[in-house]
């Protein structure tokens, strides 16, 4: 047999990067008031390059923007590259501007969340329509919500809206507060301050993209401002909405396999290992470089492997969303095959489906950056069959318990989540028409661990014992009065798709619940030892093809 090649990749050299050109020229230092900003903004100049990070702010920070402006606080330094942009649709939150061609725009290099913050409380359509939209409290002085009992006092709450222009104001400031001396003054006050704020920023003008991208990078990786492969998109993504060049440009696109949203920090550490790289960047590494070229291959080997994930997850691996998959550190692991075998054996995927349920049953798809480094190592270049075979030994261990009916239901740990693809593999359908529910946004049943929704208890019960168990638990949209709904239906082929035997819903229907729950619980209990059985298989060998074996013996 083959000796398969296990030494560990080589890690990229940036000896081929030059380095950065040096600005042409110096930066210009200059302040805009924010009636001016504002004014370029929709004039169209100011410009959000397409691989600038989604919109992370909230509503509070924008408040937090606003008061520091009122009081005069420093709200740091905007970094603007000025250079040629095409005629398009801006978009700044909900606000839209359609800007024509110019020679002279301002592309954000520094300061998105703060000009989007500001065009979203000053220029939205309606007061209180925006998720950002905000009123000045007349009496107190604070940024607030749109309050609920506007219409008691009207006065004292400045919509942000009115305060841009000065006219536009005092025609405000006297329909309302014509008799309130204190709040006309203050209002007054507030719109001088914020339109004469001035905010300092810098204008670079350069036609080198790679210097602008390296004083991006430089920018926002000290103090951790941006994530890491943020950082990287900064330095490599491109300028062009034209070219799908970014992490979250990549996760976007996986997104249409429906498959849900897979994280960009685990896109990064995938395209990181394709690349020869330590899959976690080290803080003193500083951001991945690579030349145009390699960054634009690296974009793309990197959505070619996670498509090719995805698609034996949900095909071979039988696991249909990306917010079920226990443990994550199969998905770069699994990045790694597909990438050096784009199309293994049949048999070598089999191996692999098991693998995967082995490693999430016994817990060792858990491991931490070290035991992911060292089974990265176990997939080699040279040998699909004997990586498979390496990958296999790291979970040969069988767990002495399998995921406990019993246990508390928490949609957050690994054993629950495997028992949620146990369920769905008995085909759930719905309680009222008997279709087949749709995993995925079509019936409500998004998955995810902030908000577990599809999952619904049965049962309302602050007792300890099968009632916090997946025994109480539903896969179905969520809805009023759902246990009578159940008592309701008459299809046993509907209730065995819930996996809720005739003699549970006689309890139901009787109204003995502990009956109903101990009846669906041993139910499940076998229906999981079935199904984990089937997709692990420890008891079966795990030789590889017969044609691997061929070769072996012919070498021989």
């Amino acid at each position: 047999m083959k000796s398969a090649n296990h030494s560990k990749p080589a890690k990229h050299s940036e000896k081929n990067i030059e380095a950065p050109a040096p600005l042409e020229r110096r930066p210009e230092a200059r302040a805009f008031k924010v009636e001016d900003l504002i004014a370029e903004l929709r004039l169209g100049r100011v410009r959000i390059p397409s691989f600038q990070r989604g919109f992370k702010w909230k509503r509070e920070d924008a408040a937090k923007l606003f008061d520091s402006l009122y009081r005069g606080f420093p709200v740091g330094t905007l970094l603007f590259w000025e250079t040629r942009a095409e005629a398009g649709e801006v978009t700044f939150g909900a606000v839209r501007v359609s800007a024509g061609a110019r020679s002279d725009a301002l592309w954000v290099v520094d300061g998105q969340q703060r000009l989007v913050s500001l065009a979203r409380v000053l220029l939205a359509r309606q007061p209180d329509k925006d998720a950002f939209a905000l009123y000045f409290d007349l009496d107190s002085g604070r940024f607030v919500p749109p309050p609920s009992d506007l219409g008691d006092d009207p006065s004292r709450w400045l919509p942000m809206t009115e305060v841009l222009e000065s006219e536009q104001l005092m025609q405000w400031v006297f329909a309302h507060t014509a008799d309130n001396k204190p709040r006309r003054e203050r209002a007054f006050t507030l719109g001088t301050r914020i339109r004469d704020y001035e905010i300092p920023a810098y204008l670079v003008r350069t036609d080198n993209e790679d210097t602008l991208r390296e004083v991006f990078g430089r920018i926002n990786s000290t103090g951790k401002k941006l994530q890491q492969s943020e950082v990287f998109d900064a330095l490599h993504g491109a300028w062009s909405p034209n070219r799908t060049a970014t992490i979250p440009q990549i996760a976007l696109e996986l997104e249409l396999l429906d498959f849900g949203r897979v994280e960009e920090k685990l896109l990064y550490r995938l395209l990181r290992v394709l690349q020869g790289e330590d899959v976690v960047e080290r803080s003193d590494d500083g951001p991945l470089r690579l030349s145009e070229i390699e960054a634009e291959k690296a974009y793309r080997q990197t959505t070619d492997a996670a498509k090719r994930v995805i698609q034996f997850l949900m095909e071979d691996a039988g696991i249909p969303r990306y917010d079920l998959l226990p443990y994550k550190q199969p998905f770069v692991l699994l990045g790694k095959f597909f990438h050096l075998y784009p199309s293994p054996q049949p048999r070598s995927r089999e191996l692999l489906a098991r693998w995967v349920w082995r490693g999430a049953l016994n817990g060792v798809h858990s491991g931490d950056t070290a035991s992911t480094r060292a089974n990265l190592e176990r997939i080699v270049s040279d040998g699909e069959e004997a990586s498979v075979q390496r990958l296999l030994e790291m979970v040969a261990r069988k767990p002495k318990e399998l995921p406990e009916v019993d246990s508390p239901f928490n949609f957050r740990h690994a054993d629950s989540k495997l028992q949620v693809i146990a369920l769905l593999d008995l085909g759930p359908r719905s309680l009222e028409a008997g279709e087949a529910l749709y995993v995925g946004h079509g019936f409500g049943l998004v998955f995810n661990e902030d908000t577990p929704i599809p999952l619904p208890a049965l049962i309302q019960s602050h007792h300890q014992g099968l009632e916090q168990s997946v025994a109480n638990r539903l896969i179905h949209p969520k809805q009023t009065k759902l246990r009578q709904r159940l008592t309701q239906v008459s299809d046993p082929a509907i209730l065995a798709s819930h996996g809720i035997p005739e003699t549970a819903m006689i309890a139901l229907r009787n109204g003995d619940a502990a009956r109903f729950l101990a009846e669906r619980a041993k139910f499940l209990r076998d229906h999981f030892q079935r199904f984990f059985s089937r997709h692990a298989r420890w008891d079966e060998s795990d030789r590889p093809s017969i044609k691997s074996l061929l070769e072996a013996t012919e070498e021989d």
